[in-house]
């Protein structure tokens, strides 16, 4: 069973946060929503108490979905951000009755060949980096999180190996090859920043293909804006949850 941290009244509504690559508190400036909804953040591989595990698409998979069924909830609601987004697209694609919405921030579902090669490239470079504890408590501090989790990110992102870095790219989820995703009918919201890279933006247009999943792109926000553009992010999401969660 996959390890998960827990935010609010279990009698709540509860909705899952499947957080961005390496970073277990992306939703650390969502989690002021606990006071009206029950909050569950798995660790998913690359982070937290998973740091040292390769992300294996099809085993967090049957993970997430073994902890969802655990909750005993008739549906709950999902969001996800890049890494975590993607997962969050597979699951409401292949179980939807599950869910009462999603919210996909930052999914990167188009890979093109060349550019996860490129980062696969750097896998080693970018496991070396995130062991220099000063680089990963700055990266904290700049996305403002609490003293406790910018250390504790920095304790745990020295056990993340090229080999786990590598495969947060090699698994990149290509939205051409689920097409359970075009006939999902719950109500999906997709985001991206203004400033982020084209791939990103096209990953939107594609999301949009599904007449059930609107979309926003967010002015003046790069990719880690669940952590630096939260006042906007959400105002947006408050109205999501209380509509459909």
């Amino acid at each position: 069973m996959i390890y998960y941290d827990e935010y609010g009244n279990r009698e709540n509504p509860t909705i899952i946060m499947l957080h961005g690559a390496g970073a277990l508190d992306t939703f650390s400036h969502q989690y002021c929503f606990s006071d009206q909804y029950h909050l569950i953040v798995p660790h998913l591989p690359g982070a937290g108490r998973a740091a040292d595990i390769v992300y294996e698409p099809e085993k967090t998979k049957r993970e997430l979905y073994e902890l969802i069924s655990s909750l005993h909830k008739d549906k709950i609601g999902v969001i996800g951000h890049s890494l975590g987004g993607q997962i969050a697209v597979m699951l409401v694609s292949e179980h939807p009755e599950m869910f009462c919405f999603a919210v996909f921030l930052s999914a990167w579902v188009n890979p093109r060949s060349e550019t996860i090669k490129r980062y696969c490239s750097l896998s080693r470079v970018s496991a070396k980096l995130l062991h220099w504890g000063w680089l990963v408590r700055f990266q904290g501090k700049y996305w403002n999180f609490t003293e406790e989790q910018t250390m504790y990110m920095a304790e745990y992102s020295k056990q993340i190996t090229p080999q786990v870095y590598r495969s947060f790219f090699a698994n990149t989820l290509d939205l051409i090859k689920l097409p359970a995703y075009r006939t999902v009918t719950v109500p999906m919201l997709a985001i991206c920043g203004s400033k982020e890279l084209k791939d990103m933006k096209i990953s939107l247009d594609l999301l949009s293909e599904n007449p059930n999943c609107k979309t926003i792109l967010l002015p003046k926000a790069n990719h880690d804006f669940p952590m630096r553009n939260a006042e906007e992010l959400n105002k947006i999401l408050a109205e999501i949850f209380s509509v459909h969660a």
